[in-house]
Parts: C-alpha cells; sequence; structure tokens
C-alpha cells in the first residue's frame, strides 16, 4: 500500500512560481530534507520549496499540495506515475507534458491545463482557463493523448491544435473550441461558443444537447448507423460515476429517442473533422 507525502502551505510566493517537476514519480525515494531543498523557478531565482511548503509523509507514490492558489504554475508537470492532488486552485500550464498517473484538482485551473499531455487522467473539479488542452504559442501541436475532466466550464480555444486524447466540459465552452484540431475528442455537455470547429481537420466534436449552426464551412452527412454512439455510450457508463453528466447522457440514450446529426468540415481546411449535435 502506498504512503502519502503532503506539501502544506507555508507562506505565499511573492509571485507566480513553477512547480514543474515536483510529482510522486519525481519525489519517490527522497527524504524530507532533500524534498524541501529542491529549487524552483522564480524568474532568475530558485528558492527552495521549503520556503513555501512543509513537507511531511512518505514519497511513495502519492502526492499531496494543501493550500495552492493560482500563483502555482505548473502542477503535475512532466509527471508520468503515481497520483497527485491539489486541494486548492491551480495555475497555468497545469499537467503540461504529463505524460502518465493520474491528477486531481479540487478547484479551477489556468490557461494552457494538459498542453501537451500525452498520457494519464487529469481532473478538474471547477472550471479551466483558455486554451485547455491547446498548444502554446511557440508549439505546431497541442494536448498528445491521455483523458482531461472538466466538471465546471471552460473557456477559448479548448482542443486547439489537439492532436490525441480526450477532453470532456461538463459546463460550457468558449469561443473557437476545437479549433484546428487534428485527432481525438471533445465532449461538451453545456453550451457551445462561436467559431467552434474553425480550420479543423480531423478529429470529433460532441454537442450534448446544446443546438449547433454550423458555418458553411461544414456539410451535414446522413447518420448511416449508431454503432459509434452505442460503443461511446457503453464507455461512458463504464468509465464515469453515476451522477456524472455524461453517465447521465449516456444511460438516457441507451433508452432511445434521441436526435443525432453529423457534420464534416472544416471544408475550407480541406478538413475531415466530424461534429455530432446530440439532442431529444
Amino acid at each position: 500500500m502506498s504512503l502519502s507525502l503532503s506539501l502544506s502551505l507555508r507562506q505565499a510566493p511573492p509571485g507566480r512560481i513553477s512547480l514543474f517537476g515536483i510529482t510522486p514519480d519525481q519525489l519517490a525515494g527522497r527524504t524530507i530534507a532533500e524534498i524541501e531543498k529542491l529549487p524552483l523557478a522564480w524568474g532568475r531565482e530558485t528558492p527552495a520549496l521549503g520556503e513555501f511548503f512543509k513537507a511531511s509523509g512518505s514519497a511513495d507514490g502519492r502526492l499531496i499540495f494543501e493550500g495552492c492558489d493560482q500563483r502555482f504554475c505548473d502542477l503535475g508537470g512532466g509527471m508520468s506515475t503515481g497520483e497527485c492532488e491539489v486541494q486548492g486552485d491551480a495555475g497555468d500550464f497545469l499537467g503540461r507534458d504529463m505524460r502518465g498517473g493520474r491528477l486531481v484538482v479540487h478547484g479551477s485551473a489556468g490557461r494552457f491545463a494538459a498542453s501537451g499531455l500525452s498520457g494519464g487522467e487529469l481532473h478538474i473539479d471547477g472550471n479551466a482557463g483558455d486554451r485547455l488542452g491547446a498548444a502554446l504559442p511557440w508549439l505546431p501541436g497541442g494536448m498528445r493523448g491521455g483523458r482531461v475532466v472538466v466538471a465546471g466550464s471552460v473557456g477559448e480555444r479548448c482542443g486547439d491544435k489537439m492532436r490525441r486524447g480526450e477532453i470532456f466540459v461538463g459546463g460550457n465552452a468558449g469561443a473557437f473550441c476545437a479549433t484546428r484540431m487534428v485527432a481525438g475528442s471533445i465532449i461538451v455537455a453545456g453550451r457551445l461558443g462561436s467559431h467552434a470547429g474553425y480550420g479543423m481537420r480531423r478529429g470529433t466534436l460532441l454537442l450534448l444537447g446544446e443546438t449547433w449552426t454550423p458555418p458553411v464551412t461544414f456539410a451535414e452527412t446522413a447518420m448511416a448507423s449508431d454503432t459509434y454512439l452505442q460503443l461511446v455510450w457503453r464507455d461512458w457508463l463504464a468509465r464515469f460515476d453515476a451522477g456524472s453528466p455524461f453517465a447521465a447522457f449516456a444511460r438516457q440514450a441507451k433508452d432511445g429517442g434521441m436526435r443525432a446529426r453529423r457534420w464534416m468540415g472544416d471544408i475550407g481546411s480541406d478538413g475531415r473533422g466530424e461534429v455530432f449535435g446530440l439532442a431529444w
């Protein structure tokens, strides 16, 4: 049975500070003294982790941050194994370049969460800022795998240049959702902002109950078979808790009565992406 390492906030940082690499796999086997001496990145300075956090417990696979806020960036950045729990909010770049493991935030997150994520699971109990799963400005691609579940709403450009993986949004999504998307799936349970799917090349956008007015660069196609959707409902029922909006939608969909429409695009970008509008 793995034990937990707790990092409890001693004092708030003077500004935004990076916690990239402070993850269960990187801390495994280290002593408390060694952990508190680890350097952090704050501008040109490298203050010790112990200046801001008091470490306790054992570094054996599970890490808990207590008292975080949006000044702490890169939480879970680079993680490959283990479990990480954040009690509070997280700053920008949450789960950046994460390769595996499970990261749970009991709060909201800033911009560029899950950028470069290629494996593992990221769960956010609150909202996420702009560019969830999107590419950083200097990189050609965003999220490359794994799964992200946001219980609340997300900002603009969710999944911009996304290449693989799944993003579940329990609330609303801002403008330009799934823009320039290459592959992967984005599921939105709430309302959708304007200009969704702009420049979409491949991938799937599922809208649960949202009435979508597609741009002229998307063409409606016939729903030849519901086999794909039946597999989706089965997967959601197996993966999500009964109280999740995705499990609830899957249960209702399996009972019948759902109307499904499908569009392909963005034809203006020679795209073969697909958008499903699912309503009752």
